[in-house]
């Protein structure tokens, strides 16, 4: 199977889009069975997060307002990656990493890798264009406004946010993400995030059906090297 063109998506396997933040559980769940064709799945837009299943909930009450304070300290400590940034994700599945991506963003446009089933997708994204790739093939163009963007943008817009600790450099966040924002249905999304100074990681925790589930997202100021779009 190869990567579709623009327009066009091939069928079955992992879907990644949006902000490519904590990947769903239904798709890790899909990266990590035998035989998953994760590599040949052009982008499509799909859940940038891990979203608690039916008859589940995200963990822990959400506040209906995010007071002043910890709004601004958020902006402050996201402030260091707004012209570049660094991203790394993992997603584990009772401790078993089943996705894994990474990558960078400068403005508003980026570059990953995702990985999955031992396979890798590579993309770029120059708006108004976006480029897929297995490793080894050639690059195609995909949809623009489905392929897998920073995650930056998503994450420093929380619905509700708490600060839980801040102390010398190292700040904890509790922060809530209403699911339609992440394109995603059901309850709202609870992530904590947890910056030091050098870097800034959310993470999302759950146990569904017996499963334990770890999805988090690591971002750090990086080298604003521009990206460009494939040669050819």
């Amino acid at each position: 199977m190869t990567l579709a063109s623009e327009g066009h998506t091939s069928r079955g396997g992992l879907r990644f889009g949006g902000a490519l933040l904590l990947l769903s559980l239904a798709a890790a769940a899909c990266g990590s069975s035998a035989g998953s064709p994760a590599a040949s799945v052009a982008p499509t837009r799909s859940a940038a997060v891990v979203a608690p299943t039916a008859g589940t909930s995200a963990s822990g009450p959400a506040s209906t307002t995010s007071p002043a304070p910890a709004a601004d300290l958020l902006a402050a400590v996201l402030e260091p990656l707004r012209a570049a940034s660094a991203f790394e994700t993992s997603v584990t599945v009772d401790d078993a990493v089943v996705v894994s991506a990474s990558g960078r963003s400068v403005g508003s446009a980026s570059k990953a890798s995702v990985t999955t089933a031992n396979r890798t997708v590579d993309y770029i994204r120059v708006p108004p264009r976006a480029w897929a790739r297995e490793q080894g093939g050639s690059w195609v163009l995909v949809d623009a406004a489905s392929a897998p963007a920073g995650p930056l943008d998503a994450l420093s817009r929380p619905a509700t946010l708490l600060i839980i600790t801040s102390d010398a450099g190292n700040t904890t966040f509790t922060a809530t993400y209403p699911a339609a924002a992440l394109g995603l249905a059901g309850a709202p999304v609870t992530v904590t995030i947890a910056a030091d100074g050098k870097s800034v990681t959310f993470t999302y925790a759950a146990t569904t059906a017996g499963h334990s589930t770890v999805s988090k997202t690591t971002l750090q100021p990086s080298p604003a090297d521009p990206i460009v779009t494939p040669a050819g």
